[in-house]
């Protein structure tokens, strides 16, 4: 059983992890080359569909596995294991919930046909450097906690 739930928590941990890196390399970027309101505008349908039950089971699951896992493999790897759960749980969650969803928030209770072009840019300009900039610290946490449970797994 201790396997199981140490695969099945590294399994989601690099699902959400894989998910920022995505985002971070790709998405984002490719984002970056839209005009204001396209960007506002793609942003808040990605915001608005990505809480879902199967984003949920990635982002909430190894809060719940992860420290399971570091208390069943303890005298084996436990210590890496509370490394992922810190990581996962202060810099993924922990920063999506008190930076990167504020902003989304902020963004979803705009409304863009309302907005002149102007008012649009200056929305913008306050929203994608901060959101990045947290979402980068997100992205790397979420690897590192996949990282240190990989390396558990090779100690179990």
């Amino acid at each position: 059983m201790a396997d199981i739930i140490l695969v099945v928590a590294g399994t989601l941990a690099a699902l959400l992890a894989g998910l920022f890196f995505g985002f971070q390399v790709a998405v984002m970027p490719g984002l970056a080359r839209s005009s204001d309101r396209e960007f506002l505008r793609a942003m808040q349908n990605i915001n608005r569909v990505i809480v879902n039950p199967v984003f949920l089971l990635s982002f909430l699951g190894p809060i719940v596995l992860l420290p399971i896992a570091a208390w069943l493999n303890w005298d084996k790897a436990g210590w890496l294991l509370v490394a992922a759960s810190v990581a996962h749980i202060v810099g993924g969650v922990g920063v999506t919930g008190s930076r990167n969803i504020p902003l989304n928030n902020r963004l979803d209770a705009l409304d863009l046909d309302a907005q002149s072009d102007a008012e649009a840019g200056a929305f913008r300009k306050e929203f994608e450097k901060p959101w990045n900039q947290w979402h980068l610290m997100r992205t790397v946490a979420t690897i590192l906690a996949t990282v240190a449970a990989f390396v558990a797994a090779l100690q179990s």
